[in-house]
């Protein structure tokens, strides 16, 4: 039913063809997840429900995941629950569940054990990669690590809708949230289940054009980030793109093959000095994505964006927006080259609480490690226009503005640009 509703998907808008592999290993595992109710715990500040899910057999292991929905007090919207895909079990995610279930007043569900592991004695990106030479050895089907992780959070979608329908409650559809390798498994999800998906929050993967990604790195860094060791030791950076099957591989996981399912709002949370993706990553592949789209750059933050002021509160803004149909705040930006005098002009459409201009500035363009500054402006808009004279080196910029969304904050920015040798119109 999925891969014949997105083949309709791709008739309609155009497009001759999408890898089909991944619609066919949903489809094929569609009847396999079981769900119970392991426990309940009622408590101050909601109800609290654990559930036992078996999502799939993959290759003869069966998945096993808890599956925890948490209810707060003074839901707002009863019919939309954002789904948080994580990894091995950690108590604090339910901590951080209830606290943006509570902000948000929508219920919030973690699925743990995304992916199950170790398997073949392996964890997380050596684990995902020794899927991927699998498939290159093989030529089988199933074997991408990042299809069954999509299983699993397409299962867990079922299983909540059918525990609430239990409690006489229509789940009408899922805002899908999941950071690095789960923010991949967000994406694939939303391009597995289009109708039932209505926003995403991809947090820390900022990697998607796969083979024009690798180019960045190699321009900026001289090498694959050193974070990716895990496929460049299999050879895969060198192999993406290198021959039909190669290529092939990469157009099956890279969420940008999907990209024109992407049509649901989108916020994508990064982090300026994430050691695993060139600092402008999200430029080579921002315009190819379909609006509504919103972009969080958190300044200073690594690839563990635990910023509670932006990205929990963004978070919690976000769903609840997208949940109730309301309209976000829209960014457009251009960048200008006059000479040796470079402009951004940016455009806002909603009225702005608060705009901070974020720089660094180094000799290498590689800004990873490079401290971020904030200047405060006292410009609020709607439009923004900044000028910077390029000096030696290299500078990072983007600039960052705070919205009100129905009395709640929401962060927005525009994409990191370095500007130097390197830049270009």
């Amino acid at each position: 039913m999925l891969g014949l509703l997105f083949a309709l998907l791709s008739s309609v808008l155009g497009f001759a063809e999408l890898p089909n592999e991944l619609f066919a290993y949903i489809a094929a595992t569609e009847k396999q997840s079981q769900w119970e109710l392991v426990h309940s715990q009622p408590g101050i500040s909601g109800n609290l429900f654990e559930l036992r899910l078996r999502s799939q057999v993959w290759r003869g292991i069966p998945w096993e995941h808890r599956l925890t929905l948490i209810e707060p007090n003074g839901i707002t919207v009863g019919d939309v629950v954002l789904l948080y895909i994580s990894g091995d079990l950690n108590p604090g995610d339910t901590v951080l569940g209830l606290t943006v279930a509570t902000a948000s007043g929508l219920r919030v569900a973690i699925l743990n054990s995304v992916p199950n592991q170790p398997l073949f004695g392996l964890r997380e990106d050596a684990l995902i990669a020794y899927t991927f030479e699998q498939y290159l050895e093989t030529g089988e089907p199933d074997w991408p690590l990042l299809f069954p992780m999509v299983r699993s959070a397409l299962s867990a979608m079922e299983a909540i809708s059918s525990f609430l329908a239990e409690k006489g409650v229509k789940v009408r559809g899922f805002v899908v949230s999941g950071a690095s390798k789960r923010g991949w498994t967000a994406y694939l999800t939303a391009a597995a289940a289009p109708t039932s998906v209505l926003g995403i929050i991809p947090i820390v993967f900022d990697f998607l054009n796969f083979p024009v990604q690798l180019l960045r790195q190699r321009e900026l860094f001289g090498e694959p980030s050193a974070m990716l060791r895990d496929y460049t030791a299999r050879g895969l950076t060198e192999l993406f793109g290198a021959g039909a099957k190669e290529a092939r591989l990469a157009w099956l996981v890279d969420p940008y093959s999907y990209r024109y399912a992407y049509t649901m709002p989108k916020l994508i949370v990064v982090g300026s000095n994430d050691p695993y993706w060139a600092s402008d990553a999200t430029n080579l592949y921002w315009p190819g994505l379909p609006d509504p789209k919103f972009l969080l750059v958190v300044p200073n933050a690594g690839h563990n964006v635990l910023d509670f002021t932006r990205v929990l509160t963004s978070v919690a803004t976000f769903s609840r927006a997208v949940a109730e149909g309301v309209e976000l705040p829209r960014l457009r930006w251009e960048w200008r080259w006059e000479g040796e005098e470079v402009s951004l002009h940016v455009q806002a459409d909603q009225e702005v609480v608060e705009a901070r201009l974020w720089k660094t500035h180094g000799p290498k363009p590689d800004l990873r490690t490079y401290r971020w500054e904030a200047q405060d402006l006292s410009e609020l808009g709607p439009t923004w226009d900044l000028s910077f004279v390029p000096t030696a080196g290299f500078t990072g910029v983007f600039l960052e503005l705070e919205f009100s969304v129905g009395g709640r904050r929401l962060f927005l920015s525009t994409p990191i640009r370095i500007l130097g040798p390197l830049s270009s119109p």
